[in-house]
This record gives C-alpha cells, structure tokens and sequence, in this order.
C-alpha cells in the first residue's frame, strides 16, 4: 500500500510538473529578447530587398510579401510600391518568424521623411460576410502627457487646443482570408515624448469589419464605401452624421477610378461628393503633384517621397459624412483595447513588456508652438467702386501674419538627414461674414474649394470691413524635405486654425 501511495504521488508531481510546464509562455527560441525576459524585438525582415519574396513563416509555410506578384492585396495600389529604405521606411515592429505563426500576424512601418506609420497586416481569420468593411482604430493609451501625435490624423485644419486620442478609419476593402490589408496614419511631432516612458504612453491599434448598406458625402448616396473615411472617435456610428468626418486618401487612384459626368467629370461621381468638392479636391492634388511649389484647395496633405510613383500623396479633406443602413454584421480581428504598440523614442521604449521598437526614434516631422495670429489693418477707400450701398463703407482688408506669434518645431533627427525649409505661409479666410450690405470683392485674392467649405485666399481683400470676433483665419504652412541621400523631396501641407487680431 506504501509503495502505491508513493507511485501515485510520484505521478501527480509528474502530471503537475508537465502541466506547469505545458501551461507557461513558451517564446520562439530564434527571437532576439532584446534587454529583459519579457522584451521581444522586430523579427529581422530585409523587406525591401528585390531577391525576398516571402514573408519569414515556420517550414511548410509561405506567404508572399504584400507587394510581391500574385499576393493578394486590400489596399490601394497608390502606396503599394511606397515602401524602400532608401525613401524613409523603417521597419518598427514585425511578429513573422520561422518558428511560429501568430493568427492574423502583422508588421509595421515608418517614414521618418513624411512621419506616416503604416500597419500591415495578413488576415488567417475565417467566419466573416465578404460584403463587409474593414475598420481601423488607433488610439492613445495611456496617454499621461496628453499627446498631440494623433493631431494630424482626421482635420484638414488642425486645432491646437484640441489633443486628438481616438481615430477610426472606414477602409474601401472588403474582407477575405488570406489578403494583406494596409492602414496608414500621419503622426505629428512631440518632443514630449522623450522624456516619457511607455508607462505613460502607448499606441493601441484595433482591427474589425462592419456592414454599411449605404453613404452620403454631401453630393447623394452611393452604394458603396469607395474612399477611406477617418472619424475621431473610437468606432464609427452606422446610421448616424460624422460631422467631423474626413475623406483620406492616398493618391489620385480613388479620384481617377470614380470620375462622374459632365465637362469635368465630376457630376455624378462614384465617390458620392458634391460635383465642386470633387473636383476642387482633383484639381488640387493634380497641382501639387505637378511641382513643388503650388498649393490649392488642400489644407492637408502630403506629395511625393516615394521613388517609385510620383503620384503619392497623403490627404485628409473635410467632409459632411451621413453613413446610412443596417449593421447586418460586425466582429473584430484584433478587439478593443487592441494591440498595443510601444512607441519609438520614448526613454524606457526597450525594457518594455511584449514587442519593442526596431526603430527608436521620436516620430513626426513638425508642429508648431503658439497659436498663430494674424492681424488685420483697414484702409478706407471712397468712392467704392459699382457699389449699390454707402460709399464710406468700401475698404481694404490688409492681413499680416504675426510670426512671433507661434514657432516650428522640427524633429531633430532630421537634422542630419535632410533639409527641412518652409517654403510658404498663407492667410486663408473661410466663410466672411460681411456688413448688412454683404459685399467683398475678391479683386486680390483668390477663392478656394476646399472640402464643402470656400476660403477666401489672399493678403488683401477688397470691399465690406472685416468684423473681428465673428470672422475667422487660418494660417498654411508648406515645408519642403529634402534627403540628404538623394531620395526623392516631399511637400507637406499642414493648416492650423490662427486668432484674427486688429
């Protein structure tokens, strides 16, 4: 009976022992822990090297690279060839290895030049409707020194008093297995995240597809999401108005593949805008694209960097957004909170917990320090010219932008890998409310379509008096970079809402 007591306990200690065992996160042996047990590094991926074909997967195992012949692909071709070193990309994190492979794995990029983070990542989950639409959300968490990286992301003006932590972006693509699909994000620059840690801020990006049987940009319902949508909050409200809603995209594809009717091909077009905001925002990006030194009806936007198509662009344009009809299906890939991501330079960013940053730098380009303000001088000019009302009420609005007013603040790592200039800074008004008599004649200035919005575009405007309080004026800046590795220049767009002082 003694002995049996103690093959029996002998065999509970073993059948423990294997369970412990068999219980424990058991890590691939081939991935580089970095500093601590719990810190796990990017994977090496030569992603951009022409002889690689074939993501890194356990033997028996293939799957082609996203941009490789024959992989299938969700996402525009605009950005598809947009991924060379030699342009900016850095790899940030990659969880493909040749030991194990993960449900739904991915792989992130950055462009140090043009501050954008691109998610890529390959779908192995089955049980969802092919009618459906892929959602994406990034959000901050934690965020304890309330950071304005994700500023940039849905405004086409940017307002400096508001610290963006949620966006959501409705993707054109339906869902499959086995397709790579692309999210992309333009980060904006903020010191303070060096001296934080990833205690105090992180990146969570979530992945889901939902159902929308119809939308409305403004110009009629259309049958079907065909560009991508970016409301900031953290998931999209089917059936109801994204007032703040924003049309991205990240090139001319979209525009060129739902061209409409009429002389400009903008009635009636496949995206569901208004005639003039589709060809407002067309007519813009074909300027831009055209020369480093033109800049119309954009508020928002990145153009070139990419040596492989110098039609790429990032463009966030403002939208009245009506998204309308049932949710007849909805799920997650990656559910909320979502993955969360340590982010680049932060000063602990390598002892985290889980996956650390490859590349740890600070991210972003730019912002700006200090709302701009700009101040309106009147001179009165009588007679006024074909004016039906009181002649003493006929003026020049002169507009001046103080510049001591606000400063840029450029990623110091740039400095010793491009040239970053401003080029440009403009004076934009929209919506002029005028006098009873409502006249502005816009003899010097300009009228731009910018979204669903007119803006009045100039240094000098002719006709009633500008009224302070009730009128308002933004400030565009364009900054020009410049690789020192010969890589191709980008123009970025960025504009911020200003104070119209006398």
């Amino acid at each position: 009976m003694k002995k049996l007591t103690t093959k029996l306990l002998s065999l509970f200690l073993f059948i423990t022992a294997i369970s412990f065992i068999g219980c424990k996160k058991v890590l691939p042996t081939n991935i580089d822990l970095g500093n601590t047990e719990n810190s796990i590094t990017a994977y090496p991926f030569d992603w951009d090297n022409p002889s690689i074909n074939y993501m890194p997967t356990p033997s028996g195992t293939t799957i082609l690279v996203p941009w490789a012949n024959g992989s299938v692909r969700g996402f525009s071709d605009d950005i598809l060839y947009d991924f060379k070193k030699n342009d900016g990309w850095e790899l940030v994190y990659n969880v493909f290895n040749t030991s194990t492979l993960q449900a739904n794995p991915y792989f992130v990029l950055y462009n140090k030049y043009r501050g954008l983070l691109r998610i890529y990542i390959y779908v192995t989950t089955n049980g969802f409707t092919t009618s459906s639409y892929l959602t994406s959300g990034l959000r901050l968490g934690p965020n304890t020194i309330n950071s304005y990286m994700l500023n940039y992301i849905d405004q086409d003006i940017v307002d400096l008093s508001v610290k963006k932590t949620d966006v959501t972006k409705v993707e054109p693509t339906q869902l499959a297995s086995n397709v790579w699909y692309a999210s992309q994000y333009e980060i904006a620059y903020d010191p303070n995240v060096a001296s934080a840690n990833y205690q105090d801020i992180g990146l969570n990006w979530s992945l889901k597809w939902t159902n929308v049987s119809t939308i409305n940009l403004g110009g009629g319902l259309v049958g079907s999401i065909k560009g991508t949508i970016a409301s900031p909050t953290s998931q999209f409200n089917l059936g109801g108005n994204l007032i703040t809603g924003a049309l991205n995209a990240t090139g001319l594809t979209v525009f060129n593949n739902n061209k409409g009717t009429g002389p400009d091909q903008a009635d009636n077009n496949g995206l569901g805008l208004p005639a003039f905001v589709f060809k407002g925002i067309r007519d813009g990006l074909n300027a831009g694209l055209s020369g480093l030194s033109t800049v119309k009806n954009l508020m928002n936007v990145i153009f070139g960097g990419n040596s492989s198509n110098s039609q790429e662009v990032n463009l966030t344009v403002n939208a009245n957004i009506n998204l309308v009809g049932s949710q007849t299906s909805s799920g997650a890939f990656i559910p909320d909170p979502g993955l969360l991501l340590g982010i680049p330079g932060v000063s602990n960013s390598q002892t985290a917990s889980g996956y650390v940053p490859a590349y740890n730098q600070n991210m972003g380009v730019f912002y700006i320090l200090g709302k701009p303000r700009v101040t309106v001088t009147y001179t009165q000019q009588d007679p006024a010219p074909n004016w039906d009302g009181p002649t003493n009420r006929y003026y020049l609005n002169n507009f001046a932008i103080e510049s001591s007013s606000f400063q840029f603040l450029i990623n110091p790592i740039l400095s010793n890998i491009a040239n970053v200039q401003v080029i440009n800074q403009e004076v934009l008004l929209p919506e002029l409310i005028a006098d009873p008599y409502n006249h502005f004649y816009a003899y010097t200035p300009s009228i731009e379509t910018v979204g669903s919005k007119k803006f009045y575009n100039g240094y000098t405007i002719d006709g009633s008096k500008i009224e302070l309080g009730v009128n308002h004026a933004v400030v565009r800046v364009t900054l020009k970079v410049t690789p020192n590795n010969g890589a191709p220049e980008s123009k970025i767009v960025k504009t911020f809402w200003a104070d119209l002082t006398q």
